[in-house]
């Protein structure tokens, strides 16, 4: 009885391992049972001629309809006819199978997308597209692929600039809330995270194709998002990475002037780091110098924005001076003072800085006080060699002493003051 019930549970088994191998991609055995293998399509067409001596042209027909090359065309003759669900089965089995040529499999790819897309199912379609340009990358189908994404990802946009134009209306007292964006059970659009899956297929489309006419439009997209979104981080880096690689794009203007608002925006003030203060300034100047139109479009605004970039750069080294007179270190925080004095003249950081000065001068001219100067290293003379006398020559080597040079006719030796600078 063990004997038995053993082997039926093996011969069971050996019917599901052959099952499973000839449900694989690269079996055909079971290709033509409809809920298996490749959908039954209509036998290929003509697709080629063979040119006779008589000037007539024959038809030459596939040979095999079998063949991956035979089902390519049967699906392309469905997809012709409009029938894009049959043949997207048709052309997600032959891109499946690993084992047919590199054109079939490419050709099979980017057609399984179209019908995809043809049908209104715009995540799969997308995905598959960017499955297409990860595989093949110098696929011969990679500009139309990038339209596509680009043109899915803008229709999914379409929900933020709802919220944009809403925000608008709200902040003029036209309407007391924002519409929120839920679930949608549209299969034009993601199930979730509509928005996030927009950047994530512009940044497709950046990346494949950096240099391309779409990368500075989809960049552009995505750090509008980001600004919209109160993420300034991300949309200082995707406006300045349109400056910085795509200078002669008609949107670069723009994205330089997004730029410097959102780097001013994402320090977080004069405690933080001052890098991005810094670099908002050096936009500034490029767009002076590089972009006449926003120049003279937009001076005042710039003007303003150069006004509280020299201002929150006069309180961060004011406040590094303030430091150090906290912690007992008088002579650094003099020293940050004068930096401030001199960088910054006219703010009102350099008038608090010389009240310090002073301050810090007064205390350290008081008797009953150890003067903070005092510590301070002490700088020999220097004297020039018409200068020195005997006596300050060297004792016990008198020939290290330097000779003295003569001077050229006409010529006398400088000042007492040091200008170092014959005067003829």
């Amino acid at each position: 009885m063990n004997d038995r019930r053993y082997h039926r549970i093996q011969w069971r088994m050996l019917l599901a391992g052959a099952l499973l191998l000839a449900c694989s991609p690269g079996c055909t055995m079971l290709d033509h049972v409809p809920l298996v293998g490749v959908p039954k399509g209509p036998p290929p067409p003509a697709e080629s001629g063979v040119l006779l001596p008589d000037g007539s042209i024959e038809q030459a027909t596939i040979s095999d309809p079998n063949s991956p090359e035979g089902r390519l065309a049967s699906g392309k003759e469905l997809f012709r006819q409009g029938n894009y669900s049959h043949a997207e089965r048709i052309f997600h089995r032959l891109g499946a199978n690993k084992k047919n040529p590199m054109p079939v499999l490419e050709e099979a790819r980017f057609l399984e997308a179209e019908c995809l897309r043809m049908q209104g199912h715009y995540p799969r379609a997308a995905d598959t597209y960017v499955d297409l340009l990860n595989k093949f990358d110098r696929t011969q189908y990679k500009e139309q692929a990038i339209q596509r994404m680009y043109d899915i990802a803008n229709y999914w946009l379409d929900d933020t600039r709802a919220q944009m134009r809403e925000d608008r209306e709200k902040k003029e007292g036209k309407r007391w809330m924002v519409s929120p964006i839920f679930l949608t059970f549209d299969r034009t659009k993601p199930f979730l995270d509509r928005e996030g899956r927009a950047i994530e297929k512009l940044e497709q489309v950046r990346y494949h194709d950096v240099g391309g006419p779409l990368a500075d439009k989809a960049l552009f997209l995505c750090g509008c998002v980001k600004f919209f979104r109160n993420d300034f981080a991300e949309a200082d880096y995707y406006f300045s990475q349109i400056h910085e690689r795509h200078p002669n794009s008609e949107l670069a203007p723009q994205a330089v002037e997004l730029a410097i608002i959102s780097k001013h925006l994402s320090t977080g003030g004069s405690d933080y780091d001052g890098r991005k203060v810094a670099e908002a300034r050096m936009l500034v100047h490029a767009a002076f110098n590089n972009y006449p139109e926003l120049a003279d479009s937009k001076k005042d605004f710039l003007s303003r924005q150069l006004v509280g970039i020299t201002l929150q750069q006069a309180e961060k080294d004011f406040k590094v001076g303030q430091f150090y007179e906290r912690t007992s270190h008088p002579g650094s925080a003099y020293f940050c003072y004068e930096i401030v004095r001199r960088r910054y003249p006219g703010t009102p950081y350099a008038e608090r800085a010389s009240q310090r000065m002073v301050e810090l001068r007064g205390k350290s001219d008081e008797p009953q006080q150890a003067s903070w100067t005092d510590s301070l290293p002490t700088i020999p003379e220097v004297k020039w060699p018409w200068q020195r006398k005997d006596a300050d020559l060297p004792a016990s080597r008198p020939e290290l002493a330097p000779a003295p040079k003569a001077l050229p006719a006409g010529m006398i030796p400088p000042s007492a003051s040091g200008s170092g600078n014959y005067i003829p």
